[in-house]
């Protein structure tokens, strides 16, 4: 069996910045900021800059995230579109530590002279070429005959501003002048945002024949609008999106749309910070990646085309390249990639010219092989790709014996179905993936929502997911970060606990648990105004799941929650077992703590109970507020005269009772009770006025009484023995 090949992560350590920790944008773009660091030897750690659970929608970098978390660890930062503000970048670069932006400018080519250089266009930043992709798109809809093409997007975003200038630069280019009318402003790039789509404005049909949509989530919310509206696409209308979602291929009609090379992205930021940090003083590199418009039925085209332009159908020696249109620009091949094409072209031709020759191939591993390029770029046509490249290539071979033409279609049918159980087993993966998905969700919930018994700090609760490792950091008084002992999977050596500057959070430790396929992870604990601190996680990226709703960001979430809950009972508990009024334990909570001495036979102790003399004519003469006050003043008088370990309660009324621990010689129990006289003896000032109160004790010791009643009845009739003897 081959060995693993076993990665040695020993350089620099890769600071991420992010608005979420995962999701299908920023998790495929943190897939491949991971992947790249691996391959240079390097971890990665993200930094996850909106609060656990905060809304989907994300329109600027956020204002409060202002902490210098992982400083300490991180060689320097690649920072994600929205995630700081321009000043929180420039805070890093005084620091002495690199920058690289991705998927954003730094707004230094904004068009705006100031007169001065602030020193901003110095950010390497790798960017998608916006503007190719939408040409392309206009262009493709200016071709099917479209004149008015309308653009809907949220221009407050960056590449979304990018994306609506290429829009009006393109029809300009097509002799077609820009109508305002036909921008139609989305609030936020999602579904939801598309708030112009109402039943009132469709009622008398599209806004326009043509949309072009900033992103494919605008796009879908577009598609569902008019939907309802009894409109339908691409009949009534057509549209574009951008970004190529995995979605938008399994959209009906399909979604045509602009597709982003992500990973390839992420594979440049990463060369850029490493080589800042090996060589300060580099040129900043701002290279602009391809972008490629894909056809789909949305835009009013068939089936995206099998073969690439220019390939003439039936070449023996193009069976590769047809496979490479599935594979990102020339430039931007890996090696991987480029032996994943070759072994796909060389295995299937063999199975093929195999059977030719008589054979009964085994298809297997050239449906694997298939299969490696379809992952590539995993969409419903690229399944239609590659069955439709081999159908193609059988049919230009030279096959004049009619028996071996029919044993080569059986092949190539054989080999299309091998393929596709693949997928279908890949499919069942995913789905049995997202059962296993939802039951960590559930089990997560009830570790931390349900089961109250433990402790949430400690994370035992993080065995219910994927993760090898984690960390929290609570906030001290003068926001440092309390660490109690790190939750490892496996075994290793001891993280904390500690207390540590945000910079230094994670512990170290922590960031050296983590493997070449992991990141490790740093989310706040905070939703809404509860702010607990720093919640951080070893894990893989998960892109899978919508942006902000991967697991890791529900960890965070939940165990805020949690620590919130479990604050609130506490609140709760102890308002059950104190008096409001005076702030001493009540009936309940005396007689808890009563009936726990009592349940030890060994444990010796006394009990008082008192009742004041007098306070019904203070209450009757000066009112009931100032009745308030003197009870007040007498609880805190008895507490101050107690021991440590003593315990008063209010017991109702003008009562109380006192818990001494101890206590078993007559006189020191006398002494204690004089002193209690003596104290509430001493005048009070009410409302102007000086007031005295008595005061009657009655004692008992435990002797053989069992119970908190027993206790307290003895202690009662004692009161009552010595009231009586003072009247």
């Amino acid at each position: 069996m081959e060995e693993a090949e076993v990665v040695m992560l020993d350089g620099p350590v890769v600071g991420v910045l992010s608005p979420f920790a995962g999701g299908v944008y920023y998790g495929t773009l943190l897939a491949g900021i991971s992947a790249a660091a691996a391959r240079a030897g390097s971890r990665t750690l993200v930094v996850q800059t909106l609060d656990a659970a905060a809304s989907i929608t994300v329109n600027g970098g956020s204002p409060e995230f202002d902490a210098p978390v992982a400083w300490d660890h991180v060689a320097g930062f690649v920072v994600l579109a929205d995630a700081v503000t321009s000043q929180y970048i420039e805070r890093i670069r005084a620091s002495g530590k690199p920058v690289v932006l991705l998927g954003h400018d730094d707004g230094h080519d904004d068009g705006h002279d100031d007169g001065h250089d602030d020193g901003r266009a110095a950010l390497p930043a790798v960017l998608a070429d916006n503007g190719a992709g939408i040409r392309e798109a206009v262009a493709h809809l200016v071709a099917h005959g479209h004149r008015r093409i309308a653009f809907t997007g949220n221009i407050t975003v960056t590449d979304v501003a990018e994306r609506y200038q290429a829009y009006r630069e393109a029809l300009l280019a097509h002799g077609i002048t820009p109508d305002p009318a036909l921008f139609l402003p989305a609030v936020d790039n999602l579904e939801s945002g598309v708030t112009w789509a109402t039943p009132e404005a469709l009622r008398a049909g599209p806004p326009a024949p043509a949309i072009v949509a900033a992103t494919d989530r605008n796009a879908i919310g577009v598609v569902r609008a008019m939907t309802e509206a009894g409109l339908r696409c691409p009949d009534d209308y057509v549209i574009t999106g951008f970004d190529d979602l995995e979605v938008a291929a399994f959209q009906e009609p399909g979604l045509a749309s602009v597709r982003q090379l992500l990973g390839e992205m992420a594979a440049e930021a990463v060369g850029l910070l490493l080589r800042a940090v090996a060589e300060p003083g580099t040129p900043p590199g701002r290279p602009r990646i391809p972008t490629a418009f894909v056809p789909r039925s949305s835009c009013g085209c068939a089936d995206t085309a099998a073969h690439p332009a220019g390939a003439a159908p039936g070449e023996p020696d193009r069976l590769v390249e047809r496979f490479s249109v599935l594979l990102p620009p020339e430039a931007y091949r890996t090696p991987e990639d480029l032996d994943a094409l070759r072994d796909a072209g060389a295995l299937a031709k063999a199975v093929m010219a195999a059977a030719a020759a008589g054979d009964r191939p085994d298809v297997v591993p050239a449906a694997r092989a298939l299969m490696r390029i379809y992952e590539l770029r995993p969409t419903p046509e690229s399944l239609r790709v590659l069955s439709r490249a081999v159908q193609e290539y059988t049919r230009s071979l030279d096959l004049p014996v009619p028996a071996a033409a029919r044993r080569v279609d059986i092949c190539v049918q054989d080999l299309i179905l091998a393929t596709a159980r693949l997928h279908h087993r890949a499919q069942f993966g995913e789905r049995w993936r997202l059962r296993s998905t939802i039951s960590a969700h559930y089990e997560l919930s009830m570790a931390l929502l349900y089961e109250r018994g433990t402790d949430p700090t400690t994370l035992t609760w993080l065995a219910v997911t994927q993760a090898s490792s984690g960390a929290v950091g609570l906030w001290t008084p003068d926001r440092q970060l309390r660490v109690p002992p790190a939750w490892r999977r496996r075994p290793g050596p001891p993280i904390g606990p500690a207390v540590l500057p945000v910079a230094q959070f994670p512990p170290a430790e922590l960031v050296a648990a983590a493997g070449a396929d992991e990141a490790v992870f740093v989310v706040p604990a905070k939703v809404g105004a509860s702010d607990r601190g720093l919640l951080a996680i070893v894990d893989v990226v998960d892109s899978r799941v919508e942006d902000g709703r991967e697991l890791v960001n529900q960890c965070a979430a939940l165990f805020t929650v949690a620590l919130d809950l479990r604050e609130q009972e506490e609140r709760l508990r102890q308002a059950a077992l104190s008096d409001t009024l005076t702030g001493l334990p009540n009936r309940a909570a005396f007689v808890e703590t009563l009936q726990g001495a009592a349940s030890t036979p060994s444990r010796h102790f006394a009990v008082l109970f008192l009742d004041l003399d007098g306070f019904k004519q203070v209450n009757d003469t000066l009112g009931h507020a100032a009745g308030d006050e003197l009870l007040v003043h007498v609880a805190e008088r008895i507490r101050r005269s107690l021991r440590s370990g003593d315990v008063a309660a209010r017991f109702g009324g003008d009562e109380f009772v006192v818990f001494l621990d101890e206590v078993t010689a007559q006189p020191q129990l006398d002494e204690i009770a004089e002193r209690l006289r003596a104290t509430i003896a001493a005048p009070f000032h009410l409302a102007g006025r000086m007031v005295r109160i008595g005061v009657s004790i009655g004692a008992t010791t435990r002797d053989n009484r069992d119970t908190a009643d027993e206790i307290l009845s003895a202690a009662d009739a004692a009161m009552y023995r010595v009231k009586a003897g003072t009247r």
